[in-house]
Parts: C-alpha cells; sequence; structure tokens
C-alpha cells in the first residue's frame, strides 16, 4: 500500500505537519503486507503557497504519485471531496506525530479512520405542490384622490374618502379595470 504523510520537511524521522494541504512537504512510503517500509520518497508540497484551491491541487499531486491511503490530522472540506472522488483512503493522527508512529497506527489497524458514511439520496415522501399562480399587478392603489382610509368623511372606522392614486388615474380598487369614466374621458365613448 502506498500511504501519503503530510511533513514539517520531510523524512521518516520527522512529525506530521498540522495542516493537509499547506504542509511544506510530503512523505511518500510504500509499506508490505508486513508493515515493513520498501520504499519511501520525499516530495515538495506545490500547493503549500497557492492562493487558492490548495486541498485539491495537494490530492491532485498525491493521485498523480500514486497514492492509496492518506495520513492527516485534518482535512479541509474542498481536499475531502477530491480525496473521496479519487478513493483514498484517509486516516487521522493527532498534529506532531512522529511519521513512523502514524505509520505504524495505521498498518496495525489503531488509527481512526476520517471516511464519512455515506448519505442516502433524499427523496421526498409526498409530491410536491404546484407553486402558487402569480397574479399581474394592477396600479389601482396608491396616492390620489379615492375610496380608502383616509380623512373620515362619514361612513365610520376611519373609512371614506381617502386619496389613492388608483381613483384618480380611474381604475377601479376592486377588480383594477378602467372605469368608464375613464374610457369616456380618454377615447370619447361610452
Amino acid at each position: 500500500m502506498r500511504i501519503a504523510i503530510p511533513t514539517n520537511g520531510g523524512g521518516r524521522n520527522d512529525t506530521v505537519a498540522p495542516v493537509f494541504a499547506r504542509a511544506p512537504a510530503f512523505l511518500i512510503v510504500d509499506v508490505d503486507e508486513n508493515g515493513n517500509i520498501t520504499n519511501e520518497k520525499v516530495i515538495q508540497n506545490p500547493a503549500m503557497n497557492a492562493a487558492g484551491g490548495a486541498g485539491p491541487l495537494a490530492v491532485q499531486t498525491l493521485i498523480n504519485e500514486g497514492v492509496e491511503a492518506i495520513i492527516a490530522p485534518q482535512v479541509g472540506p474542498n481536499a475531502l471531496g477530491a480525496i473521496q472522488a479519487a478513493g483514498i483512503k484517509l486516516y487521522q493522527v493527532a498534529p506532531g506525530t512522529p511519521v513512523e508512529e502514524a505509520i505504524k497506527a495505521v498498518t496495525s489497524g489503531s488509527a481512526p479512520s476520517m471516511s464519512p458514511a455515506p448519505v442516502a439520496p433524499v427523496t421526498p415522501a409526498t409530491p410536491v405542490a404546484p407553486a402558487a399562480p402569480v397574479y399581474p399587478a394592477y396600479p389601482a392603489y396608491g396616492f390620489g384622490y379615492g375610496w380608502g382610509r383616509g380623512w373620515g368623511r362619514g361612513r365610520g372606522w376611519g373609512r371614506g374618502w381617502g386619496r389613492g392614486w388608483g381613483a384618480r388615474l380611474g381604475y377601479c380598487p376592486w377588480t383594477g379595470r378602467p372605469s368608464r369614466r375613464t374610457l369616456r374621458w380618454l377615447y370619447g365613448w361610452w
């Protein structure tokens, strides 16, 4: 199994870096079935000083190296998505752990896996109701003379001849249609 560990400088005698994507270097080791290290390689992290997208860039670097597992203390959401999409196993250790102890924890099975449980697709239990109809806006209400709640000339409860643009423009406040008086004045008929 090929394992990648973010380190503070590189090498087997180093410690695990506190972050994954902005770590200075990655140690890539090949481990056989007995847990022995057969090959090791240190690569510099090209995403360490990236302006943005450091997580996916670091994961792509490890994918190009053929990594099958990653040991890290924490991984950002973008990097985690790239790791899951690539099918790479992810193990968690405390930051500052010696690299050899981290590798032994993974090969012995004592390191916790950070792979989340699969998410079930969401299906609605009931069909979704159609959207409410959209009614056209009539310019029947506003400022100007017309029926409304103002100035209370009789009629009680403060209702009377109020001010509203609707009546002034000749629109009926209940139907929103032009009144006959307006049509006669505008067009000379009715």
